[in-house]
């Protein structure tokens, strides 16, 4: 069986094919280095070993292991993160290929050519064995092959373009950007430009500085403030506190409008692409001011309903097509 993983920083994302159809799945990060006590025979154990090292996972833990890193991708616990994300899958634990990521500054050379030394460093990475408290996880990795990041993502737009067109894919992510400039058809690649500065860690990491004074939350907690911003119930029932919402909120706005500059201004460095694609946790937060200030039309610009599946879906189009359409 082969999985599609887009391991990113912040979720894990899944998808495989299943009797043909397509399922997909995502898992938060948030591990901390030790054993969680589990109450619940009937749950599933969280609690995991990796060359002699413990982690569980913990959604709440303030002291989770920092992932918003590029060292991030050959770590431990990004190998733990893959491992949780398929025994809570639904996927029949059993020997498997895997498809993953790397972001484009990790995966290309100055040459645009890809660094054979990450790609082997990230393979060995994956395949390390992972025990599930004292027992082997049950999934066996065996083949894993490494996409870029961002690229696969454009695959089904790229192959409906005409010869001339090209498609700038903007691939924000919780830690990364990755922009690429493909022509159609995937005949080439024009030009890339990776970040490892830029992600939606920058409003993330604000928020837990301004609480810091009042309470410490984890990266998830801060991430879950991002998407539910506009939802004053769900602010309120977090944040009691007024006074902190609307300091949460302000940082929310601004450090977001910091962001988008900093990702207007790589785009800057782009020309000659006639269509533009946001991908990935951040595509939301920017879509409507990059379409904006690059005046593309509304039919050339393109954001799914939940651009976090983007790239691994387009990673398994490109492998073996989706029978989905």
């Amino acid at each position: 069986m082969r999985i599609y993983v887009d391991d990113g920083s912040t979720n894990i994302k899944l998808a495989w094919k299943d009797n043909g159809e397509v399922k997909t799945f995502i898992s938060p990060n948030s591990f901390k280095p030790e054993w969680s006590l589990n109450l619940f025979s009937d749950q599933i154990s969280a609690n995991y070993e990796i060359e002699g090292e413990k982690f569980s996972f913990d959604p709440g833990s303030v002291d989770a292991v920092v992932t918003t890193e590029t060292r991030y991708q050959y770590s431990l616990v990004n190998t733990v993160a893959i491992h949780h994300a398929l025994l809570h899958s639904g996927i029949k634990p059993q020997d498997i290929d895997v498809v993953v990521t790397l972001p484009l500054s990790e995966y290309l050379d100055s040459d645009f050519q890809p660094k054979t030394e990450n790609i082997t460093r990230k393979k060995n990475s994956v395949k390390r064995i992972v025990s599930l408290q004292g027992n082997k996880s049950g999934f066996s990795i065996g083949k894993v092959s490494v996409l870029p990041e961002s690229i696969p993502a454009g695959f089904n737009v790229l192959t409906g373009l005409e010869d001339d067109d090209s498609l700038l894919i903007v691939d924000l992510g919780g830690t990364t950007l990755d922009v690429s400039h493909v022509r159609s058809k995937m005949s080439g690649i024009t030009n890339t430009w990776c970040d490892p500065k830029i992600g939606v860690s920058i409003i993330t990491n604000d928020i837990k500085n301004v609480l810091a004074s009042y309470t410490r939350i984890s990266s998830l907690q801060a991430d879950k403030m991002i998407i539910n911003r506009d939802e004053n119930g769900w602010l309120e029932h977090r944040l009691p506190d007024a006074e902190m919402r609307t300091q949460v909120i302000n940082a929310i706005e601004a450090k977001k409008k910091l962001l988008v500059n900093r990702v207007l201004n790589v785009i800057d460095r782009f020309n000659g692409y006639t269509h533009i694609m946001c991908v990935g946790g951040g595509a939301k937060l920017i879509a409507e001011d990059i379409q904006k200030n690059t005046n593309i039309p509304a039919a050339r610009f393109y954001t799914s309903d939940n651009p976090q599946f983007d790239l691994v879906l387009g990673m398994l189009e490109m492998k073996e097509g989706s029978s989905n359409g």
